[in-house]
């Protein structure tokens, strides 16, 4: 099953869930906010079904954000025109195919343990940013987690999870600093297990 088939599958399932904890998804809105600006033009990829570009939206003058689920971008559509959001477009694509620009940021939450080649897609993100512009990800490190292996791999055997990475903290902020980028802030929200929140400046 391809990835836009799965995501298209759950998006109803996946659209009704709420968020884990709402404390470390706020503090992570905060710690990004911070880095951006009223007039801020911003990136998103794996969007989903928009709420990170909803709650961004009064920190931002434009949001594209993007995403591989048709499924999920419609979710997406409706939430934000039910808020009356002017400043966010939609864009069905993936993330080595991001829209051109010079953005002053590029934001993935939740996304890169999930895609075939997370060093190409940190490298995707930060060619979309202009100099001094960032990179902002957010990416569970899963991998103390180990006993998870067996069951993930179970469930994408008959379509209910898609492939994972279980990366370390590290291997992380390493993905960060092979794309050419310097961090200048992290941190985990949730700490356990380790969300981990990377803000990384282009040089």
């Amino acid at each position: 099953m391809k990835d836009a088939d799965f995501w298209n599958k759950v998006a109803p399932r996946y659209a009704a869930r709420p968020i884990t904890d709402e404390a470390a998804y706020a503090t992570t809105l905060e710690r990004t906010a911070s880095y951006l600006g009223t007039d801020a033009q911003v990136l998103e990829a794996g969007a989903g079904t928009g709420t990170t570009a909803r709650r961004l939206s009064p920190h931002a003058g434009r949001i594209v954000a993007t995403d591989i689920s048709d499924g999920l971008l419609e979710i997406a559509r409706s939430r934000i025109e039910a808020d009356d959001l002017t400043n966010i477009s939609l864009e069905q694509t993936g993330i080595e195919a991001l829209p051109e620009g010079q953005f002053d940021a590029a934001i993935a939450f939740n996304l890169l343990h999930l895609v075939p080649d997370p060093a190409a897609a940190v490298a995707s993100l930060a060619a979309r940013v202009r100099p001094d512009g960032y990179v902002i990800t957010k990416t569970t490190a899963l991998n103390r987690m180990w006993y998870l292996r067996p069951l993930i791999g179970a469930m994408r055997l008959v379509g209910k999870a898609p492939k994972v990475r279980f990366f370390s903290v590290g291997e992380i902020d390493a993905l960060h600093e092979a794309a050419g980028l310097t961090i200048v802030e992290t941190g985990n929200y949730p700490a356990k297990p380790p969300a981990r929140f990377v803000v990384a400046r282009k040089g």
